[in-house]
């Protein structure tokens, strides 16, 4: 099996720091076309996502339960279903293990589900993401989206591969290459 991590705000919907109401939700233009693609290619679709405004105080988990909800609504009408949403509810100073750029989420998930990791792909436009992806074994994706712009400045930091498109919809290029001869 292989899978598409997804980062949640600035990728699988548009960025809106510390979102906490499910009508802020707005998926980017071509999103659920190009996730349902990805999904017929036989990926399942995650999201990881890290939600220190739970820790805050900012929002609850129960808030963003709803938020992840209408997310799963507003796909669905593109045919698309996500296999599941990892969330870490801490803030940095929490120290937990689940907060990317940490692994875990990602390996504990990958382990139940018999996940090839060297098959699957993490898109994201933070440097924690990036950063995740590279430490699951996982191949990492910035889009130029969200906070993308920021993070491309500092792609000179790692020293693997990472590919860079502007939206959800250019990242079918991933597939269409792995198909070519």
């Amino acid at each position: 099996m292989k899978a598409l991590f997804l980062d949640r705000d600035g990728v699988t919907i548009d960025y809106i720091p510390y979102l906490s109401r499910p009508e802020q939700v707005s998926l980017p233009e071509g999103a659920g076309e190009a996730l349902k693609i990805w999904q017929d290619e036989g990926y399942q679709l995650v999201i990881v996502t890290n939600q220190s405004g739970i820790s805050r105080g900012y929002f609850s988990l129960e808030d963003v339960e709803e938020i992840h909800q209408r997310i799963v609504e507003e796909y669905r009408s593109f045919g698309v279903e996500f296999a599941d949403i990892l969330i870490c509810p801490h803030q940095p100073s929490d120290n937990c293990q689940c907060r990317k750029p940490s692994p875990d989420l990602l390996l504990n998930y990958t382990q139940i589900h018999n996940i090839d990791l060297s098959q699957s792909w993490f898109i994201g436009d933070a440097p924690s993401d990036i950063e995740c992806a590279i430490n699951a074994g996982c191949q990492p994706v910035l889009l130029l989206t969200g906070r993308g712009k920021e993070t491309q400045e500092k792609l000179s930091n790692y020293k693997v591969s990472i590919s860079i498109f502007e939206n959800l919809s250019d990242t079918l290029d991933l597939i269409i290459s792995k198909k070519r001869p």
